[in-house]
Parts: structure tokens; sequence; C-alpha cells
């Protein structure tokens, strides 16, 4: 699948204070700017499947843009195989516009902070009005219409006090699909990181009187894990497909591996309306790389870690895109004993231990992939119930 990230503007309506994002160039999308894009990608893509985001700045600042591409791509596309998400803030959100994504094959990522005195601590508006009831009333719809989403909660120094409580907020709130993002500037000094370990193991404790209630919901820092956890991969993660299989397009045509780097025209892979050199993605990449770097590799918990990822995030932070910073393995290694043990805790239960743990062990078997240990010992108690495998 080939995936387009479209910026419709650099423009935001608010001013975060973690956003990495704050351009010091402000640009908007036209519409004519717009219909040379689709046809781009439409021709470059070559009738594989695409996912194409919409993006910001705050991407409704230009709602208008959004109604036009998906319309065009109906009218002059219509075998076209398509699916839209966008990245908001959910503050301009409006009926017409939830019906219209509903309609459309969307899914939507809404950047949201959980309790107003959290999100209002660093999410600031520039008009000086306070969002958050609005913002948490537009969310509502959204789930209501069943549009596939995910709540993107920033952590910073500041909200880290109130992570638990967020959690619980959102989940009160039917908010059930969340995931925690790092301030990628934060810095865990001692106290601030023993905070973080007492927070996420609230977490952990409610998520599982929660699902012992029935009441499950989806923290993609523990569930997004267990894949991880249950299989023996060895150390396969590496970095997203970053000027590979996904571009980013600035609103002037410019294209991106990611939009970490949007701003740096090193970074620059051509321009919609001139030639694209799409091997630079690849050789910026691994030129990059350090090949020395051992330290992942040495790591007990590389079959779990996600710090290889996000590569050009890693670049921002240490200059090469196979080291992760010292915060990403910070809050790795926070997370791999808290998700192991709620991995332990959910086998215990029989209901629990086959609605959420046997899918995965299914799934690895079925793909021919390797349990870890704790995978072979999951599947081993799973079998004792009355009704495994």
């Amino acid at each position: 699948m080939m995936e387009f990230t479209i910026y419709l503007t650099t423009k935001c309506n608010f001013s975060c204070k973690y956003c990495y994002e704050d351009y010091h160039e402000h640009l908007d999308l036209s519409k004519e700017k717009l219909i040379e894009i689709i046809q781009f990608i439409l021709n470059y893509a070559n009738s594989q499947v695409i996912n194409i985001s919409f993006m910001g700045g705050e991407p409704l600042l230009k709602k208008d843009l959004i109604y036009t591409a998906v319309e065009y791509v109906k009218r002059e596309y219509p075998y076209s195989k398509i699916k839209y998400d966008l990245t908001t803030n959910c503050s301009l959100v409006d009926e017409k516009f939830i019906d219209f994504i509903s309609q459309n094959r969307f899914s939507i990522r809404i950047s949201f902070d959980g309790l107003e005195k959290a999100h209002n601590l660093n999410r600031i508006s520039k008009n000086g009005y306070n969002y958050h009831n609005k913002i948490v009333k537009n969310i509502k719809k959204t789930i209501d219409k069943k549009i596939p989403y995910s709540i993107r909660m920033t952590i910073a120094e500041n909200t880290i006090p109130f992570l638990f409580e967020n959690i619980v907020y959102l989940h009160e709130n039917k908010m059930d699909n969340i995931s925690i993002i790092l301030d990628v500037n934060m810095v865990f000094t001692d106290e601030l990181l023993e905070e973080f370990k007492k927070q996420i193991v609230m977490i952990k404790d409610y998520y599982l009187e929660e699902c012992n209630k029935g009441r499950k919901f989806s923290i993609d820092q523990f569930d997004g894990k267990f894949l991880n956890l249950l299989s023996d991969f060895g150390n396969h993660f590496t970095m997203c497909d970053a000027g590979v299989t996904n571009f980013k397009i600035m609103p002037n045509g410019d294209l991106y591996p990611c939009g970490f780097v949007s701003d740096n025209s090193a970074f620059k892979l051509g321009n919609i309306k001139e030639s694209i050199n799409l091997e630079k993605g690849k050789l910026l990449a691994y030129s990059l790389f350090d090949k020395k770097h051992s330290k992942c590799n040495q790591c007990n918990i590389q079959n779990f870690c996600f710090g290889m990822k996000c590569g050009y995030m890693n670049y921002l932070c240490t200059g090469k895109v196979n080291i992760p910073s010292k915060l990403t393995c910070q809050f790795e290694h926070v997370y791999y004993p808290i998700a192991r043990d709620l991995i332990i805790n959910l086998s215990e239960n029989k209901e629990k231990g086959k609605l959420i743990l046997e899918p995965y062990i299914n799934y690895i078997e079925i793909a021919n992939l390797k349990l870890s240990d704790l995978g072979r010992q999951i599947k081993t108690k799973l079998c004792r119930y009355e009704g495994g495998y």
C-alpha cells in the first residue's frame, strides 16, 4: 500500500507547546495545487491501494479542500482503491463534516490530552477560547457515527502527574482507542521518571479491572505490544517506510519522506511538477544509519522496543535514524515489565485470556512465526482451560 500525506496548510488555530510542526513559513494549499497533487498520487501509485492522509497545521482550517479532494477522486478516478484519514484537534468539526467522513471511508486521529486541566496546559488556542468542552462533544459525535478513530494523547513534563486521571477520563467518556505520545523534547528527571512509572502501573491495574468487568478498552502501548511480547521475531524491527512507500506532500508540492524533516530542504525529494528522486529517500536513510551502533543489539528488550521504528524522529534527537533518544529508551524500558506483567495477569483469567490473548497466539502460529518463551508459557496456560486449543 502507498501512503501519501497532504499538508493542506501549515497554519493552526492552536499554539501547542510541544508541536514539532511549528513552521517558520506559513503555507496554504490552493485548490489548483490540490488537484495536481491528487493527479500525481493516482498516477504514481498506478492502481495500488492508496491511503491519503490530510494534515496540517490544522487541516480543518482548509476543510473545503477535503471535500474537493474526495469529490474529485470519485468523479475522475471512480475505480481507485483509496482510503482516507485525518489528523485534527477536533475543534473545527461540524455535523456536515462528520456525516461526510462517515460516508467516505475515513478514519480520524484526534489530538486530545484528556481532562480539561491537563489538556489546556499545553494545547492553547490562538484566540484564547477554551475549546475543551466543544472538542469533547465533537469527539463523541464522531464516535457515535462509528468512524474509526484514535485519541493521540501527548504527554509532557507538566501532564505526567495527570496521566492516570486522563486515561480514566477518556475511558469513562467512551474514548476507548488511546495512543500515548511522548513530547520528543521532554527530559525525564529521576523524580519525573519515577512518577511516570507510578502512573503507568496505576493505568495497568485500572486496565485489568476494566477488562475483568467486561469493559475492555485499547491503549496502544499495551495492546500494541502484545504481539511483540508473545512472538520471537528476532531483531526485525526497522524504521517505517518513510521515503519508500510513504511520502509527505507540502502545500507547494514539495515531497519529503517524513513530517519530522519537512522543514529541512536537505530532505526534499523533489516537487510534483518537477522530477522526483525516490532513491534519495533511501540514500538519506542509509547515510544517517550508524553501522557501529550496537547498544540496541545488546538490549534485553530489543524484540519489544519500537525505538527503531520512527527513524526521522530519532534523527532529530540523536542525528542517526537507528539510535533512539535517551527519552525513547526510558519510555520503552518502563513499559516492558508492566506490559509483560499485564499479559501474565490476563492469562490468569480464563475468559479474558482466551478473549484477548488467544487471537495473538493464533496469528503467530498461522503466520508461521515463532512464539517467544512468554508466548509458549501463555499458550500452555490457555491450553489447560476447557475449550482451549
